[in-house]
């Protein structure tokens, strides 16, 4: 008989471990193709939502007849006025107090709006007796009839489409129960209250915390502007939005910035 010559022990188990760096490269090369794809996905959502945020806000933006110019006194109690029209009213001094350019929030605290809010469709009107926190986005509370920022106290500004109840409503944020409406942060800047990128939401403690959450939430800023100290009219406003998002235990943002004239006769 003729002698068969087969494989040695060796030789198969050098052709084992070739095949599987061959197809554990093709999982990790698919795997980091999937991590990117949703990445680049979660950016595009966040550059959408700041882009809608900013437009919402500009669009809110009154133009109008204003005999108090140059007065301390920002707008007739009863008549039109020029400016955001969700900054009228409340314990806002926004628009009464503007601040000059550059100006920061150790100087000119009352020239400052900032509001934390997930993105979430919202009720058109919570309700007096609608239980605190909301039931729709933690980062926000709910009094007479009105939403507020949670941390700073601030009212909502920006509301995104449609109502909890619409079937197209929008439910992109989750809070875990240990969460707290905060962004943590290094950057020394966001917390001196001295410096122009400082806001009330950012905090150096607690990231557990602060990140215990899914889907996209969204840091409204906005500071209303004069260049002139003897002129109590706001002459614009600076405005930003960042939209901030998990991706795994990292969490991400995405920014916007930019100058809204206010309008006056």
């Amino acid at each position: 008989m003729k002698k068969k010559k087969g494989f040695t022990l060796i030789e198969v188990i050098v052709a084992i471990t070739v095949l599987l760096i061959i197809v554990v490269s093709v999982l990790m090369l698919a795997v980091a193709a999937g991590a990117s794809l949703k990445n680049s996905e979660q950016l595009d959502m966040a550059k959408n939502i700041a882009t809608y945020t900013i437009e919402y806000i500009r669009s809110r933006n009154v133009t109008g007849d204003n005999n108090f110019i140059g007065t301390t006194q920002w707008y007739p109690a009863t008549n039109s006025y020029p400016g955001i029209i969700d900054l009228k009213g409340d314990s806002l001094q926004i628009n009464a107090n503007p601040a000059l350019p550059n100006q920061a929030f150790n100087v000119a605290s009352t020239a400052f709006y900032s509001s934390l809010q997930g993105f979430i469709s919202l009720k058109d009107d919570p309700g007096n007796n609608y239980r605190d926190p909301t039931q729709e986005d933690i980062n926000l509370r709910s009094t007479g009839g009105k939403y507020y920022d949670r941390t700073k106290g601030d009212p909502i500004v920006v509301r995104y489409p449609f109502t909890p109840d619409s079937p197209n409503a929008i439910k992109n944020f989750d809070a875990q129960s240990n969460y707290i409406p905060r962004i943590y942060t290094t950057d020394s800047k966001k917390l001196d209250p001295s410096s122009i990128e400082y806001d009330q939401h950012y905090t150096n403690q607690d990231k557990d915390k602060c990140t215990a959450y899914r889907g996209f939430r969204v840091l409204t800023q906005i500071i209303a502007r004069t260049k002139d100290p003897n002129y109590h009219h706001v002459q614009y406003y600076d405005v930003k939005v960042t939209v901030f998002w998990m991706s795994g235990n990292k969490e991400h943002s995405y920014s916007i910035s930019t100058q809204i004239a206010a309008y006056g006769g």
